[in-house]
């Protein structure tokens, strides 16, 4: 089995998401593909510098690594929205399950910033699990049943 994990040093969703992937790697036995992808068309002020996000990737293969997790990482820097990228990048990898960590951003954020996670839930060709950070707390607009007074 093959898990991704869409990778963002700067989000803690991703690092929730990371650890999730450890868990399930040792439940199935499974290898662990961490992925950080650039998007060269967009305002980059988001995303980290290539020598950072290579730093970060590095940290996170020795750190599975020391847990005995199979483990890769891959910077992806191939001209293509991240979304998008990671897509392609799931089908060429034969992915079984994505990862991703999930941040609440204003309705104005996703029409011009998109949404990757959106994207991977949409068009990835496996499953998708999904996880936020519990500093996001409760979203009224999904229904959330909790009435604090």
């Amino acid at each position: 089995m093959k898990i991704l994990v869409p990778f963002n040093n700067r989000s803690s969703s991703s690092r929730l998401a990371l650890d999730l992937a450890k868990e399930h790697a040792r439940s199935y036995e499974a290898e662990v593909l961490v992925a950080t992808s650039a998007d060269p068309t967009k305002n980059e002020k988001d995303l980290p510098p290539k020598e950072e996000a290579e730093k970060a990737l590095s940290e996170v293969e020795n750190e599975l690594e020391q847990t005995g997790i199979p483990c890769s990482t891959h910077l992806l820097i191939r001209g293509y929205s991240r979304g998008e990228d990671l897509v392609l990048f799931a089908r060429e990898k034969e992915v079984d399950e994505i990862i991703v960590g999930v941040e609440k951003k204003s309705r104005v954020g996703k029409f011009f910033l998109g949404s990757v996670a959106q994207h991977l839930i949409l068009k990835a060709p496996c499953p998708v699990v999904s996880v936020k950070s519990p500093q996001e707390g409760q979203d009224i607009y999904l229904g959330s049943t909790s009435m604090e007074s």
